[in-house]
């Protein structure tokens, strides 16, 4: 939480996602006794429970309350061990265009997505891409 590394990774534009659906915390009995799954293409790259997470969410609420909370407000709690940032397979840590990532939460449910390209999503090129094609 000192280094801030967390929560700029997860506020950058589509590197969030959430759903399929958000449920209150009347619906989860123990927040901390919660078994997670990542998988990509259906092979399992995370698989533990929340309890085993370094940071407890109490802990997470109050570093983060002095920014104030509005209604509505989501607040990430970061992730279970498993994650690909220390693979010793720097390829594992790479999703291409059209791997499947799903996150499972015991629960709640899976979100499933879909890796596409910038084209797939946007119809056209990123600008930078564009203006490097462009003959001077």
């Amino acid at each position: 939480m000192k280094s801030g590394v967390s929560g700029l990774c997860k506020n950058i534009d589509t590197f969030s996602p959430l759903g399929p659906w958000i449920v209150t915390a009347d619906e989860i009995h123990d927040a901390h006794k919660v078994t997670m799954q990542l998988r990509v293409n259906g092979e399992p790259r995370q698989n533990s429970n929340s309890g085993k997470t370094l940071v407890k969410i109490p802990d997470i609420l109050s570093h983060y309350s002095p920014m104030g909370y509005s209604p509505g407000d989501v607040v990430s709690t970061g992730t279970v061990s498993g994650g690909t940032t220390f693979s010793r397979d720097p390829q594992a840590r790479y999703l291409k265009v059209g791997d499947v990532v799903e996150c499972e939460i015991e629960g709640i449910g899976i979100l499933r997505n879909r890796i596409v390209s910038w084209e797939e999503a946007y119809g056209r090129k990123p600008a930078a891409l564009a203006a490097q094609e462009t003959p001077s």
